[in-house]
């Protein structure tokens, strides 16, 4: 019997704000992976709930409350 792994392709996009957090859009390496799946991003009233990461500000919002970019 063989195995199959599938594998997922990450959507590189903050799912709080929608940025792109991709290799080269100068947001890569401070990017938060969330690992919630979609339903619970969804529960959550994410506005982007596809994205698989948090941008650094948004992190930084949910941190101190500010609303503010």
């Amino acid at each position: 019997m063989e195995t199959q792994i599938k594998e997922k392709a990450l959507v590189e996009i903050c799912n709080h704000c929608g940025v792109n957090v991709s290799f080269g859009s100068g947001r890569y390496v401070n990017r938060i992976p969330d690992f919630n799946d979609i339903e619970t991003r969804k529960d959550n009233n994410l506005d982007f709930p596809t994205g698989d990461f948090v941008c650094e500000q948004c992190d930084l919002n949910s941190i101190t409350g500010n609303q503010n970019d």
